[in-house]
């Protein structure tokens, strides 16, 4: 894959607020597995005080929710927040403010935990740390949950993508293989090391997703690679891997996805 610049990054952090109602249809809400152990390992019950970065459309945060969390969550695309708003209506103990989690001021009152779903990554690496830090109160705690794609799923199905990722561009290796399960990347090593936090525990959880081709197409049209593309390329690629799904296998493919959950303890 080519090597993505700030400026570039920034346009991908910004893309998935164009396509904020794909994003609340197709990306899936976190396995129950998952969700209990961000809980579990946060040390959250019924009236922790959490802050979430990166709401996305609330597939963390619903389930936070509903478990009696006081949740704050933050989300930088203000359709996606609004949507956020609309999913977790029902829960009079949530807020959702549309805002960068750089540019937004932190409260006086410290949190039990600050949680980021599948949007760590895309925090200025300057800041994100330190600012989740003061946020939190000696002892809080600091959970991150990362996905990462990975070898598995459907035989052939990802090596089959390759010709239409080199053909639209967005990659310039056919051989392009995903890490095996057993070896994602280690996630912010740069945590082990900071004054800040204690204690950083690294669980990860492999579980495959079985996608229709409408589900996979859709989950396409919320991947900020994808939205790089102008209007008429991204059209052009989304249609030749529709009609891959369909062709050669028959409407259904599934692709195994690696959950990291990061949780570092705020040192006093």
């Amino acid at each position: 894959m080519a090597n993505i610049n700030n400026e570039e990054s920034g346009r991908r952090r910004e893309s998935f607020d164009f396509v904020a109602e794909y994003y609340n249809l197709y990306r899936s809400p976190y396995p129950q597995e998952v969700v209990e152990t961000v809980i579990a390992l946060s040390h959250l019950h019924n009236g922790s005080r959490v802050l979430e970065i990166g709401c996305g459309t609330g597939q963390l945060s619903v389930p936070l929710a509903q478990h009696g969390i006081d949740l704050l969550a933050i989300e930088l695309g203000p359709h996606l927040a609004a949507l956020a708003r609309r999913n977790l209506k029902r829960f009079p103990n949530v807020q959702v403010e549309a805002s960068s989690f750089e540019e937004w001021p932190l409260p006086s009152q410290k949190f039990d935990a600050v949680v980021s779903a599948s949007a760590f990554h895309w925090l200025d690496p300057d800041v994100r740390f330190s600012k989740s830090a003061e946020a939190l109160h000696p002892g809080g705690f600091l959970t991150i949950l990362h996905v990462h794609h990975v070898r598995g799923g459907t035989p052939g199905f990802f090596a089959d993508t390759q010709p239409y990722y080199m053909k639209w561009g967005l990659s310039d290796d056919l051989s392009f293989q995903p890490p095996a399960p057993d070896n994602v990347p280690t996630m912010y090593p740069e945590l082990d090391q900071l004054p800040e936090f204690r204690s950083v525990e690294r669980h990860h959880f492999e579980i495959p997703m079985s996608h229709s081709t409408a589900s996979y197409i859709g989950w396409l049209n919320t991947d900020s690679l994808v939205n790089s593309l102008n209007d008429k390329s991204r059209r052009g690629f989304l249609q030749d891997i529709d009609r891959l799904i369909e062709s050669k296998y028959n409407g259904e493919v599934v692709r195994n996805y690696v959950y990291e959950v990061i949780v570092a303890q705020r040192a006093s």
